[in-house]
């Protein structure tokens, strides 16, 4: 059964050891699903969120919230936490988030569904997508499932951002249809990582 849950919680928000525990335990048990055996960084979660357009009757949605680094740097940077969603499909770490981010819209489900558990109301309504998914790591016949349900939601001629550690575009986007750059990079990550912005290649 899909979760969303957005009621705020009581409690403390988890203790940086117990988070880098918790993705580190996430890591071991899948590192192909992870991508990184460490949390994102300051510096990068920066290089991220000054990227991130979201008009006022917008909405921003990350795939792949993980332990919450990225979904609490978007938060920190104005958007309210009612017009965040975030896909997390490990529920143990949605579990987490959930505390991490209470009022954050959490999706304990496959973002290749976003379309659907989204609804009608926000799909065209989102001003970034923001995906934390190791996309590289995937076959192309799944990468294009995550675009497709990416551009579906997306406002019209919207970019969607994805950061990666490879040093060169983790997406073909000639076989993907796609037009992007590379926005940003950080040494200062574990490992070194770059952001990317991509749009649909104009026909």
């Amino acid at each position: 059964m899909t979760e969303i849950q957005t009621k705020t919680q009581t409690g403390t928000a988890p203790a940086p050891f117990a988070e880098s525990w918790l993705f580190f335990r996430r890591w071991l048990a899948d590192p192909w699903a992870m991508g990184s055996v460490a949390p994102s960084s300051r510096p990068l979660r920066r290089r991220i969120t000054r990227e991130i357009r979201c008009e006022a009757d917008e909405a921003v949605v990350e795939f792949g919230g993980g332990t919450g680094p990225i979904t609490a740097a978007i938060l920190e940077s104005g958007i309210p936490a009612g017009r965040l969603y975030s896909f997390e499909i490990d529920r143990d770490l949605a579990g987490h988030l959930r505390r991490r981010c209470p009022g954050v819209a959490v999706i304990a489900d496959d973002c290749r569904k976003a379309p659907e558990l989204l609804g009608e109301a926000l799909c065209g309504k989102v001003g970034t997508v923001v995906i934390g998914i190791p996309m590289i790591t995937f076959p192309l016949a799944f990468q294009r499932e995550v675009l497709d349900a990416t551009f579906r939601i997306l406002r019209p001629g919207g970019r969607f951002l994805l950061y990666s550690f490879m040093p060169h575009s983790p997406l073909d986007r000639t076989a993907l249809g796609l037009r992007g750059e590379r926005l940003g990079f950080t040494l200062r990550n574990l490992p070194p990582a770059s952001v990317w912005g991509y749009r649909r290649a104009e026909g």
